[in-house]
């Protein structure tokens, strides 16, 4: 009987079909690793075992690395980050984008990019795309960074994340349609506003995290729907899984941990009740829609 679940990693296995795909891509999608004291090395060694067996063509971790800004300077959990991004950098082309935990300051909400971008930049094998693109002759990938803007407030400034966006447009323009089409994008919540997502309507999958799987025990179910959402509001939609968007899919991947260690201690034992959990996604121009569940 499993009594601690977040000693335990689910993966998700995803199939999709593309035509554009000439061969099979294996895309490995990892978010909300929030390393700080709280994340014990088991934690990260589970992580680093499926990046080695898996052999993914491409790894995205999609924000949220650290818990605070603070752990940049927290020897500890500078070399767990460190170690997690080497050996993914060793196997796989890697890309990380930033999440607001990464970079904005909860107390004082300043942005401190540089600090956490100076050292992802020196890891070799891996590429950290804040409001810049990839491409290479399997796919066109972008990465973008939300301003604080956005995140702050009762509820998420989508007029900000559009106004933003707007600006990169390197991120939606003269996009190669010919190639399959990545976004990494930290917070999905924009997907609730027709404005964002029309820009983005040439990707073909949109990966994000954010939402720690609506915090669902178990892991249980393959519902949209969550228990609570960063926001602290119950039962918030659209924050697990994946689902269609404009003519191709979002992905909410569930992240490694529920509760991070700068919300309240009370809450902390609620990570028991919830897997570290991953996605694994399978790109072919042969296979259906497919989703499965595996445990490590």
């Amino acid at each position: 009987m499993r009594l601690f679940f977040d000693n335990y990693l689910q993966a998700r296995y995803i199939y999709l079909y593309n035509a554009k795909v000439g061969k099979d891509l294996k895309l490995l999608v990892i978010g909300d690793v929030h390393i700080s004291d709280n994340v014990s090395l088991r934690k990260i060694d589970l992580l680093k075992d499926r990046i080695l067996e898996e052999k993914a063509d491409y790894v995205f971790f999609v924000g949220d690395l650290i818990d605070i800004v603070q752990e940049i300077y927290n020897s500890k959990s500078l070399l767990k980050l460190k170690s997690l991004l080497e050996t993914s950098g060793k196997v796989s082309k890697t890309f990380v984008i930033l999440g607001n935990h990464d970079y904005i300051h909860r107390k004082n909400h300043t942005s401190h990019i540089e600090n956490i971008s100076d050292v992802i930049c020196k890891i070799n094998g891996v590429t950290l795309l804040d409001n810049d693109i990839y491409v290479d002759d399997n796919i066109w990938l972008m990465g973008y960074t939300e301003t604080k803007e956005y995140y702050f407030g009762k509820n998420y400034n989508f007029r900000a994340f559009y106004d933003d966006l707007k600006k990169h447009d390197i991120l939606y323009k003269n996009i190669n349609k010919s190639l399959l089409t990545l976004a990494l994008i930290h917070s999905p919540e924009f997907s609730d506003d027709k404005k964002c997502i029309n820009l983005l309507k040439d990707y073909d999958l949109i990966m994000c995290g954010h939402t720690h799987d609506g915090c669902v025990p178990f892991g249980f179910g393959k519902f949209k729907r969550g228990i609570i959402s960063p926001k602290k509001k119950f039962f918030p939609k659209n924050v697990r899984g994946i689902r269609r968007l404009n003519d191709g899919y979002i992905l909410v991947t569930g992240g490694v941990v529920k509760i991070s260690k700068c919300a309240p201690k009370l809450l902390h034992p609620l990570n028991h009740l919830c897997p570290m959990q991953i996605d694994v996604v399978m790109v072919s121009n042969k296979n259906k829609f497919g989703l499965n569940k595996k445990w490590y």
